[in-house]
């Protein structure tokens, strides 16, 4: 049964752009209030009333820093960027999930901790990405933070000149979870490695009606369980980046599906890069499920996109080179 409504409500692999139908996005609506409802009543069932109301009674905070979350292994060749880019925009801190790493990452963390709060934790196994996220979020359930969960391929990207700690607090007290969409950029055509630095080498990304997937930011006491890379069971409501209502995760492949806005923030997702770095990755295996690697060259081709050049890509190169100076200053 589940096989067969799969194949009814949602679209073909490669099919990544927008439904015109209206009983379709009807359809969409429909479904994702359902699992919306869904999900309260597991909350309720889980947790219990009260336990529901002193954790919205914490979600109140409007005082908060923001944390970066992520698990890497063998990430060394583009870490630095990552971090120098999102200490640029106004991170306040990281937690760094190391799964197994047998290459620099941890001498370059050790070198960025002497400016940034970086929470490292040695996180060995397979498929750890889940237990690592739920093992942060119980770690975290008191401090009062905002965690953006992303992956060391992917920037947070404030739009409009608009400032993280701003965008923040025009959320609503009760907002447990924001979905941020990606910005999907392509490999520009290389097969073999460039020098130099990520947001240099590959400028180009998806046109606005390319439908993607979507990256968290959660109050960790209003979460309930990590479900999956994506996607937080919260207690809170769960809205877009631009603060509407969002019932469940809007899976990209439901029919009926649709482009999120990108008026404030965006996830620039450097999932192709290379085809020598698309190798490499699929050799790492899938973080998420080691024994079935979500990685091949037929989702390669579907996340390949070089449509719009991006004209902000001085921007990040901006950013990442200024603090690279200032830290190098005070060595000297």
């Amino acid at each position: 049964m589940k096989k067969i409504l799969k194949k009814i409500l949602f679209k073909k692999h490669n099919d990544r752009y927008p439904d015109n139908s209206r009983i379709k996005r009807l359809v969409n609506r429909l479904l994702s209030f359902y699992m919306g409802i869904v999900l309260v009543i597991q909350n309720y069932l889980t947790w219990g009333p009260k336990r529901i109301h002193q954790a919205k009674r914490l979600g109140k905070n409007k005082n908060r820093k923001i944390y970066v979350l992520a698990i890497m292994k063998n990430e060394d060749r583009y870490l630095d960027e990552w971090f120098y880019y999102h200490r640029a925009i106004g991170v306040d801190g990281f937690i760094i999930y190391d799964n197994e790493s047998s290459d620099n990452s941890r001498s370059i963390v050790e070198k960025h901790s002497k400016s940034v709060d970086i929470d490292y934790v040695y996180f060995p196994g397979k498929s750890k990405q889940i237990p690592a996220y739920q093992d942060a979020i119980e770690r975290y359930r008191k401090k009062k933070v905002w965690i953006v969960t992303i992956d060391i391929d992917e920037f947070l990207r404030p739009m409009n000149g608009v400032k993280i700690r701003d965008w923040l607090a025009t959320f609503s007290p009760r907002v447990s979870q924001i979905l941020i969409p990606w910005t999907i950029y392509g490999s520009a055509g290389n097969k073999k490695r460039p020098k130099g630095l990520v947001v240099n080498n590959y400028p180009y990304h998806s046109d606005t009606n390319f439908i993607t997937e979507y990256k968290s930011v959660v109050k960790p006491e209003m979460v309930r369980k990590a479900f999956m890379g994506h996607f937080y069971k919260t207690v809170g409501k769960n809205v877009s980046e631009s603060g509407d209502k969002i019932w469940y995760y809007p899976y990209v492949l439901l029919v009926g599906s649709r482009p999120s806005s990108r008026k404030f923030m965006t996830v620039n997702h450097y999932y192709c890069k290379s085809i020598q770095d698309f190798e490499e990755k699929i050799g790492r295996g899938d973080v998420f499920n080691y024994e079935n690697n979500l990685r091949d060259f037929e989702e390669f081709k579907i996340q390949d996109r070089n449509e719009i050049l991006d004209s902000d890509v001085q921007f990040y190169l901006n950013k990442i080179n200024h603090l690279k100076q200032l830290d190098e200053s005070k060595i000297q």
